[in-house]
C-alpha cells in the first residue's frame, strides 16, 4: 500500500468522528501545552536575568564589600576596622594576571537640590572614569567623568535618566548645577552637570531603578562629601576563560598581604554563582515539568489506545472484506497505527499552539502583577517544539501498536461473520 493511501485511511477517523477525536487528543494537548508554556516562560525569565546581569557589567565579575563586624554561629564576636582603599584596587589589578579591571565605588543616599528649589533624594555614587565603560552604561548627552575630574577633585556630576527627569523635566541638564548634601546638618555642595546617561530600567533582584542615581568623581566623594578615604565596595572584572574561584582566591591573597594577613573583613559574591544556582533550579523545575507532562501524556495515550480499539471493533467487517480481496497484514497494521499517530501528532501540534498562547497570556499577567519589567519575553525554543512533535509521534506509535496488531491478526472469515 502506498504511503499516500495509508495517510488517507489513517486520517479518516479524524474527519469522520471529530468530537471523539478531539476528546482523544485532549490529554496529549494538555501535557504538551503545559510543558511548553512553562518552558517558554522559564526561557524568558533566563533572558530577563541575562539582560539584567548584562546591564550591570556582565557575568565575569565579582564583588568585594567590607563587613563592620565578625560573626560566629550568628553572633557578633568582635568589630573590625579594616577597610579597602584605592591602593588595594590598584594592587589587585597589578598582581592578579586574570583580572582585567577593578572598579572602586562608594554609594549612599543623598539629598539633591537645584537652583529652582526642586529637591529629591537619590543614590549618590562615587566612581572612577572607566565605570561607565565596564558597566556598559552609555552616555545620552554630554560626557562621562574623566581622569582629569578625578585628579582635580572636580565638582561635576553625571545624572541618571530618572533623576534628570525629576530635577530638569523640561530643559537640558548640561551645564546646570545640582547641590548635593549627604548629612542633614551640612551645607549643600554645588556640582555642575556634564552628562546624562541612557535609561537602563529596573534591577530585577531589588526592584529599584538603575537610572535613579548621580555619579560624581570618587575623589570628590571622599574629600568633599563623605569625608573618608576608604572604599566600601569593589567590582572585579576577570577574563572570560578564567575560573572565578581561583581569581577570587588570588585577589584575597593580595588583600591578606596588604592587611596584616587577614581577610575576615571581606565579603565576596560572584555573579556566576547566582547563575549556577539558577541553572540548578531550572534543571530541577524541568525534571518536575517533564514528569507531570509524562503522566498527562500517558493518560492521554491510554485514551487514544481505547479509541483505536473501539475503531478496530467498528471496522471488523471492513477488515475482513479488505483481507478477502487481497489486503496484507502489514496494510491493516499501518492503517490503524496511522490513526493513532495522527491523533497524537495533532495533539502535539495543537499543544504547541496552545502552549504559545498560554505563555503569552501568563506573561502579560505576570507583568501586571509584578510591574518590575515592562514586558516578560516569551522565548519559543525550536528544539523543544521539535521534541514535542517527535514525542507525540512516539506516543502514537507506542499506544497504537497493540490495536494495530490486533486488527492485523484478525481472521478474514471470522471478521466477515462479525455483525457491527
Amino acid at each position: 500500500m502506498k504511503l499516500r493511501n495509508i495517510l488517507t485511511i489513517g486520517t479518516e477517523l479524524l474527519l469522520r468522528n471529530r468530537l471523539r477525536a478531539s476528546l482523544s487528543i485532549l490529554g496529549i494537548f494538555i501535557g504538551t501545552a503545559s510543558v511548553l508554556c512553562m518552558m517558554m516562560l522559564s526561557e524568558g525569565g533566563k533572558k530577563l536575568i541575562a539582560d539584567d546581569i548584562d546591564k550591570l557589567g556582565g557575568a565575569n565579575q565579582f564583588k568585594f564589600t567590607t563587613r563592620a563586624w565578625i560573626t560566629k554561629n550568628g553572633r557578633i564576636i568582635r568589630w573590625t576596622r579594616e577597610r579597602f582603599n584605592m591602593k588595594d584596587a590598584l594592587a589587585i589589578e597589578a598582581e592578579c594576571p586574570d583580572v582585567l579591571c577593578v572598579l572602586p565605588e562608594s554609594e549612599a543616599q543623598a539629598t539633591f537640590k537645584t537652583y529652582q528649589g526642586d529637591v529629591t533624594e537619590s543614590s549618590l555614587k562615587g566612581v572612577t572614569n572607566v565605570y561607565a565603560d565596564w558597566m556598559r552604561w552609555e552616555v545620552q548627552e554630554g560626557r562621562f567623568l574623566s581622569e582629569t575630574d578625578l585628579s582635580h577633585t572636580a565638582q561635576v556630576c553625571v545624572l541618571g535618566n530618572d533623576i534628570k527627569a525629576r530635577l530638569f523635566p523640561d530643559t537640558s541638564a548640561l551645564g546646570r548645577e545640582v547641590k548635593i548634601r549627604y548629612y542633614e546638618d551640612t551645607a549643600f555642595i554645588r556640582h555642575r552637570v556634564v552628562g546624562v546617561m541612557v535609561p537602563r530600567g529596573r534591577n530585577i533582584q531589588s526592584g529599584h531603578s538603575l537610572d535613579d542615581s548621580i555619579c560624581i568623581p570618587l575623589t570628590t566623594v571622599q574629600k568633599r562629601i563623605f569625608g573618608y578615604k576608604h572604599i566600601p565596595k569593589m567590582s572585579v572584572f576577570f577574563k572570560q576563560d578564567a575560573d572565578v574561584d581561583e581569581v577570587i582566591e588570588s585577589a584575597l591573597a593580595v588583600i591578606r598581604k596588604r592587611h596584616r594577613n587577614t581577610d575576615e573583613f571581606v565579603n565576596h559574591w560572584a555573579v556566576k554563582w547566582t547563575l549556577e544556582r539558577l541553572e540548578h533550579f531550572e534543571r530541577v523545575m524541568k525534571i518536575g515539568l517533564v514528569g507531570i507532562a509524562g503522566f498527562s501524556l500517558f493518560v492521554g495515550g491510554i485514551g487514544i489506545m481505547n479509541i483505536c480499539l473501539v475503531s478496530v471493533g467498528e471496522k471488523t467487517r471492513e477488515i475482513g472484506l479488505r483481507k478477502s480481496v487481497g489486503a496484507k497484514r502489514i496494510d491493516i497494521f499501518w492503517q490503524f497505527l496511522m490513526e493513532s499517530m495522527c491523533l497524537c501528532f495533532c495533539g502535539g501540534v495543537l499543544g504547541i499552539m496552545g502552549g504559545w498562547s498560554a505563555a503569552h497570556g501568563m506573561a502579560h499577567l505576570a507583568v501586571r502583577i509584578m510591574p518590575i519589567v515592562p514586558e516578560w519575553p516569551v522565548v519559543l525554543s525550536f528544539p523543544w517544539m521539535l521534541t514535542s512533535a517527535l514525542f507525540s509521534v512516539f506516543m502514537g506509535v507506542s499506544f497504537g501498536v497493540y490495536p494495530a496488531m490486533r486488527a492485523a491478526r484478525l481472521s478474514p472469515i471470522d471478521a466477515l461473520r462479525t455483525e457491527n
